[in-house]
């Protein structure tokens, strides 16, 4: 009896483990399924993911062809102009209906001396000592008859100004025949050049030019007109017994960058003065170095001015079109501070309103601006 106890027992123990085994099968069946189907939809997502970035990438490469089947006149070279900031033209000059430049030609000349060594040469024969100053017209001068001799005299100047002898260039300025050419183009925008031309026969390139009133410019020239680095210089002349308030300067000049034949750019505006001509006490402004624009101040304008005895200040102001901008406010008398000491924050140079318009390189001769 206990025997088939005991059989009973190990059967029902057999049947509990193939059951155990049998369900143990089925559980590791099913998540070997799972595992599988979680595999394939991992993958499934991940390919829908690629397609979709494929497509979206397809779709923008279609969408930038269609635009530029749409724009084709979009080439490089269009793209590229549209890029690069639009350059402004160079103004031209007014219309005058002649050529402004009187263009001498180069000659040989025969003379072994310079017009310099002549012009002493005269004076030592004549025996006569002159008392008067280089900037003094001679008792009973006339200019009428005085000989010239374009060629020459432009061609000597030209080559005093290419080795920077500025003090050879005054001197010949204020020679009988140098004022004697000049004053043949009074009342004109006329002048006579020496140097580089074009093939319209206009100034271009580097040249020398002299004007009316005894002015002169040397630098550089495009299609006729000052264009690039140079300098201009007027060298005043005065009778014998003009007033000496009236005689104070002995020449104004502005070196620097023009454009459309005034000045344009950064340059420096000099007055160079007569000191026994100077009112005792009096400061005179003597340079102005900073922008500008159609020959008149532009921006910030560094200015030093000087009197008499030699001492000197320094100011600064702001201009925009020739018009120096107020500093403060209108006074009693109807002025106001446009340029400050810049050492004294207190001390300020005064101007009417009415007067402050046009403020720049005074008397230059232009076809592009008369008379300014």
């Amino acid at each position: 009896m206990e025997e088939n106890n005991n059989k009973a027992k190990l059967l029902t123990f057999g049947i509990a483990v193939v059951l155990i085994l049998i369900i143990c099968g089925i559980s590791m069946v099913i998540y070997a399924l799972n595992r599988r189907g979680d595999r394939e939809a991992s993958q499934a997502l991940q390919d829908d993911i690629m397609n979709y970035a494929n497509t979206s990438q397809e779709q923008n490469v279609t969408a930038q062809e269609i635009t530029k089947e749409e724009e084709p006149e979009d080439s490089a070279e269009n793209l590229e102009e549209e890029t690069q900031p639009e350059q402004e033209a160079e103004p031209a000059l007014p219309e005058t209906g002649e050529e402004q430049a009187m263009v001498v030609k180069e000659e040989e000349n025969t003379q072994t001396t310079t017009i310099m060594e002549e012009e002493a040469v005269k004076q030592q024969e004549s025996g006569i000592q002159k008392t008067t100053a280089k900037w003094q017209k001679d008792a009973g001068e006339d200019l009428s008859a005085v000989e010239i001799d374009l060629s020459r005299q432009m061609s000597e100047m030209k080559g005093y100004w290419e080795a920077k002898n500025m003090e050879a260039v005054e001197d010949l300025a204020y020679l009988p025949r140098y004022r004697a050419a000049s004053e043949k183009l009074n009342g004109t925008t006329k002048y006579y050049y020496f140097g580089d031309t074009d093939g319209d026969k206009r100034p271009n390139g580097m040249g020398l030019a002299m004007y009316a009133d005894n002015q002169y410019y040397y630098g550089e020239w495009k299609n006729g007109a000052r264009s690039g680095n140079g300098m201009w210089i007027k060298y005043y002349v005065y009778d014998q017994n003009a007033n000496a308030k009236d005689s104070i300067y002995l020449q104004h000049s502005y070196s620097g960058t023009w454009a459309n034949d005034l000045p344009n750019g950064e340059g420096a505006e000099h007055y160079d003065f007569i000191d026994e001509n100077l009112e005792a006490e009096a400061a005179y402004n003597r340079n102005f170095i900073g922008n500008f624009k159609d020959g008149l101040y532009h921006g910030e304008i560094y200015i030093t001015n000087y009197n008499s005895d030699g001492n000197t200040k320094e100011w600064s102001g702001t201009a925009k079109n020739g018009v120096w901008q107020p500093l403060g406010k209108v006074d009693a008398n109807g002025q106001y501070p446009i340029i400050v000491d810049l050492f004294n924050e207190d001390n300020y140079q005064w101007m009417a309103e009415k007067e402050n318009k046009n403020q720049g390189v005074s008397g230059l001769i232009s076809a592009a601006k008369v008379g300014m």
